[in-house]
């Protein structure tokens, strides 16, 4: 499951930076007074000290999923443990940040963004589980 969610995730990032870097692709999206992907995506809030929003979060998903391969999930080694909490951890915190700012400050949102999101939470889920059948098992 962690699988398939990190390569959506990932496929709609890379969607996502080819659209931020390209004048001839445009987002898929309805628009409306709430739905505006395009008011979204180059929004102030579309960059974090320069770097597109989609980049990081592609960086994001290969990063979490080289610590869910099959090898980094046998592993107990409390650093790839951590290091998975901690990633997921700061993915929602982001995720908590930007649905702020597309929605108070914005007053828009974007679907694309938004499946980012709830990929985003449910892989947070999915670790958090992960880490408490682990605990059952070692207690």
């Amino acid at each position: 499951m962690t699988t398939i969610l990190v390569i959506a995730g990932a496929a709609v990032s890379a969607y996502l930076t080819v659209d931020h870097y390209s004048q001839e692709v445009s987002l898929v999206c309805a628009e409306n007074a709430r739905i505006d992907c395009a008011a979204v995506t180059s929004s102030e809030f579309s960059t974090l000290f320069g770097v597109p929003l989609p980049l990081l979060g592609l960086a994001f998903f290969l990063g979490f999923g080289a610590l869910v391969t099959p090898w980094a999930l046998r592993s107990a080694h409390p650093a790839l443990r951590w290091g998975r909490l901690g990633v997921a951890g700061g993915g929602v915190l982001f995720v908590v940040y930007l649905v702020a700012a597309e929605l108070i400050v914005l007053g828009k949102f974007c679907l694309w963004c938004t499946a980012v999101h709830v990929t985003t939470l449910l892989l947070f889920g999915l670790v958090l589980f992960d880490e408490y059948r682990r605990i059952g098992r070692e207690g």
